[in-house]
């Protein structure tokens, strides 16, 4: 399957990913349900050269001004009205951000939600009186998170939003930059067992070209207005990979 948005085009590398350790079935939900949204991924984007010698390759991680909090209740905010369910923005709460790094990064999903998640967002969900949580991260690409869909051919360290370049394309017609998707998008359904995991979309099954990507003078130096052409195109793949998530939602009619 193939989109056009904007200058890129995306390809869905696979109809979906099989998500070991969620509980059985979609996560149902009564009209009027308040669902919280919460964003623990970095307004960063990465990127990656790959040379043909090792020596040449590098990454480098720049920093943008993207509302991603803002992009991602976008992103969900059509459908879930559509669904006749109340979206509710959640901040960051101290326990949650020092929870992400082990949650997200040094943690495993295969199982379900690892236990030292779950009081974090326990708390939050208390405090805000939800009745699920979606909540986006960062993820990598190794076994762990994308699983049989794991890139092979790009290193297993890249996390978050970010784009390659590829030094092994010819010269007169340089193959153009793709974006990487390496995110985690998770629905936690509330349950007086506390909470778990009800849904879980990877964002790494998508690939995209930037096509009306131009080469800097400097390789390691790309102006922030260029990243920022990059911001509509990941908030389409975000916008897919919502509408995916939601999908595992059943609302009582």
């Amino acid at each position: 399957m193939m989109r056009v948005w904007g200058a890129g085009v995306v390809l869905l590398l696979a109809l979906g990913l099989p998500v070991a350790g969620k509980e059985a079935g979609n996560l149902a939900l009564a009209k009027g349900a308040r669902v919280g949204v919460v964003n623990l991924l970095d307004a960063e984007v990465t990127h990656f050269h790959a040379a043909k010698e090792i020596k040449d390759s590098f990454l480098k991680t720049y920093t943008v001004n993207w509302p991603v909090a803002a992009m991602l209740s976008e992103a969900l905010k059509e459908r879930v009205g559509q669904m006749g369910l109340v979206l509710v923005a959640l901040g960051i709460t101290d326990a949650l951000d020092r929870s992400r790094e082990d949650c997200f990064l040094h943690g495993s999903f295969a199982r379900g939600l690892p236990k030292e998640c779950g009081p974090p967002f326990a708390q939050l969900a208390a405090a805000e009186h939800v009745d699920a949580i979606i909540v986006l991260g960062p993820g990598l690409n190794n076994n762990a998170h994308a699983g049989s869909a794991r890139r092979r051919d790009l290193p297993d360290y890249l996390r978050g939003w970010g784009f390659i370049t590829n030094g092994e394309g010819a010269a007169t017609r340089p193959r153009p930059p793709e974006l990487f998707n390496m995110t985690e998008l998770l629905l936690i359904g509330l349950t007086a067992n506390g909470p778990s995991l009800r849904g879980r979309e990877w964002g790494g099954i998508y690939s995209l070209e930037w096509t009306s990507f131009v080469p800097p003078k400097d390789p390691k130096a790309v102006p922030p207005e260029q990243l920022d052409e990059l911001q509509p195109l990941v908030a389409g793949i975000l916008a897919r990979q919502a509408a995916r998530l939601l999908q595992q939602v059943a609302v009582a009619q």
